[in-house]
């Protein structure tokens, strides 16, 4: 009888350059993929006027890439000094993507609780939508588009 041998290849450790290059990456494609989804969201859910996160599109540019600018030093942080950087990555990706939606939904389950202005059902959905778009983008470039060019 032959037992098959398992073999298993190292994470891939990136350079500090290619971080960098991948959260340029995922912050570019990120702002306008949710450049989109605010527009079609705005087109198919008209947020009330007071409502500042979707009032105009700078606040989708700047927290966009703000958290994104985060999650490439949080990468690097966790490239340098980890021995599996992919899979610590896309747990604390998750954590941090989990937690990000708890004041949506607290949007949702309790609107007047907002200190953003006034929330509507499909404004908040539109905001979830960009986490998502977001989310998915990032986890895309850092742990498929930036390893396969390393």
């Amino acid at each position: 009888m032959t037992s098959a041998k398992v073999t298993t290849t190292p994470p891939v450790r990136l350079t500090t350059s290619r971080i960098a290059i991948a959260g340029l990456i995922a912050i570019v494609a990120s702002v306008i993929a949710n450049l989109i989804v605010y527009f079609i969201g705005n087109m198919i859910w008209p947020p009330m006027p007071d409502f500042n996160p979707l009032a105009t599109p700078i606040p989708t540019i700047i927290f966009t890439t703000v958290f994104l600018i985060g999650a490439t030093i949080v990468y690097w942080l966790i490239n340098r000094f980890t021995k599996n950087p992919p899979r610590v990555f896309l747990i604390v990706a998750w954590i941090v993507f989990l937690v990000g939606l708890v004041p949506d939904f607290m949007m949702i389950i309790n609107p007047a609780s907002s200190t953003m202005g006034t929330p509507t059902t499909g404004s908040v959905i539109t905001l979830i939508i960009m986490h998502v778009v977001a989310f998915a983008i990032t986890l895309w470039v850092f742990l498929r588009w930036a390893p396969s060019k390393a």
